[in-house]
């Protein structure tokens, strides 16, 4: 099936710079985007992403960092996932 798609202006570069970035055309990238979103699929984390895994330096226990989290939230309340 051939479909046509308004992308708006503000739009192009962004996706031109994410297809670029992924090896793709902008038409493949979007094929891309949406068959994840259709099938359900999650992205893959990039390598640099990745690499940030156990970097951060905190001398905090699990439980420390937990309660500080919970301390500074404005809101308890959370909305309901749909």
């Amino acid at each position: 099936m051939k479909l046509s798609v308004y992308v708006p202006k503000e739009l192009e570069e962004p996706l031109r710079a994410r297809a670029d970035a992924e090896g793709m055309s902008p038409a493949l990238y979007v094929q891309s985007v949406l068959r994840g979103d259709i099938e359900g699929h999650r992205r893959e984390w990039s390598d640099e992403f990745r690499a940030l895994a156990g970097s951060w330096k905190d001398d905090r226990s699990t439980e420390e960092i937990v309660r500080d989290i919970e301390e500074s939230r404005i809101s308890t309340q959370r909305a309901a996932l749909i």
